[in-house]
């Protein structure tokens, strides 16, 4: 490994050496002399607490660079920064410098569109559905999906991006790249370093930290042509990478839901911001320059109710996209509670509604 990066990897693996404070010691000493600077007892130029500016002293002393390296080796983690050719371009030229990134994977492909997509943890089962096809229908369109690898939005549009077996997709994470979390979704993690990129800032070995997910989210945002936020309540992670993206100037764009949904609160006032909405897949690849997926409009086939004896197709149509209660169809059918509740569970072992716990809605 270059000199370079191996100082870049040892000044990162520093108790409380984060990005910018990182970017601060590269600037005032490069990355070699940080190091040597550290290694021969004397402080960084950086503004940090005395505690930590002391610990860098000790630690940078205690560091055996071999093991290091060799450690990296072993584990598969290539180390880039700005100037490299598998460094993502767009993180070199950032408002917020990357000054070392550890990958796991395949080099970024700089050339190709991307589009971020993000979201709430506690995202609706239907909020889940709409990430994992938008997810599916970028990556086959040959568009890089981007996120998180989090719970809720953020791995819903990775799974959906895998299963196409298109782009690659593309994930940066708030630990090491060689720290699952969350622990379920090793398999994910997994799948997305074989077909495409997980990223990072952290060292190898780093635990995820708190102050790490909104320094990962500027990188989603920075990366992205485009961020789709799909569910989102009015604070939290998602609007923090929204916000990233203003700054960068990237267009963001919305997923409409239910008023009565708490997890499309952000998303809803996104729109009423004036963010564009996103029905389908359609909408952002048209927003991206690219061709619709579903083509011209085609002859409108004969309705599933249509297809559907009494009282299936009436309860049927009175089940929206969204939930739907029980006591909602009742009324909206004229038919007894036991009556509808038989149609729904037969309605769902033919695959065409789920009831989730929150109500009956069509599949």
């Amino acid at each position: 490994m270059r000199s370079d990066l191996m100082a870049l990897t040892a000044l990162a693996s520093l108790g409380g050496m984060g990005p910018k404070r990182l970017a601060a010691a590269v600037a005032r000493h490069g990355p070699a002399g940080a190091l040597e600077r550290l290694r021969s007892g004397r402080r960084l130029d950086v503004e940090a607490p005395a505690t930590v500016a002391t610990g860098w002293v000790a630690e940078a002393s205690a560091l055996d660079l071999e093991v290091l390296a060799a450690d990296l080796a072993a584990s598969g983690i290539v180390v880039s920064s700005p100037g490299d050719p598998d460094h993502p371009r767009r993180l070199a030229d950032d408002i917020d410098p990357v000054p070392v990134l550890f990958r796991r994977g395949r080099p970024v492909e700089n050339d190709l569109l991307t589009v971020g997509i993000v979201g709430t943890r506690r995202c609706t089962s239907l909020g889940r559905e709409v990430a994992r096809e938008l997810g599916f229908g970028l990556a086959a369109a040959g568009v890089v999906v981007v996120s998180g690898l989090a719970l809720g939005i953020d791995g819903a549009a990775h799974v959906g991006a895998v299963a196409a077996a298109g782009a690659p997709p593309l994930a940066f994470v708030g630990g090491g790249v060689d720290v699952v979390y969350p622990a379920r979704h090793g398999d994910l993690w997994e799948s997305v370093a074989r077909a495409g990129t997980i990223m990072a800032e952290a060292p190898p070995g780093a635990a995820p930290a708190r102050w790490r997910f909104p320094a990962r989210n500027r990188l989603i945002a920075a990366v992205a042509d485009i961020i789709v936020v799909v569910e989102s309540r009015r604070a939290g992670g998602s609007m923090l990478t929204v916000d990233e993206a203003i700054r960068r100037d990237r267009q963001v764009m919305a997923v409409p839901g239910s008023v009565r949904n708490p997890a499309a609160v952000g998303t809803n006032a996104l729109l009423a911001d004036g963010c564009a909405p996103v029905t389908s897949v359609d909408d952002v690849l048209l927003a991206l320059g690219l061709r619709a997926l579903s083509g011209p409009a085609q002859v409108v086939e004969p309705t599933v109710e249509a297809d559907l004896p009494e009282p299936l197709a009436s309860v049927y149509a009175a089940v929206d996209d969204g939930a739907t209660s029980l006591d909602a169809v009742v009324v909206a059918t004229g038919h007894p509670p036991l009556e509808v509740l038989a149609a729904v569970g037969e309605l769902a072992g033919r695959g065409l509604v789920v009831d989730d716990g929150t109500g009956i809605r069509r599949t």
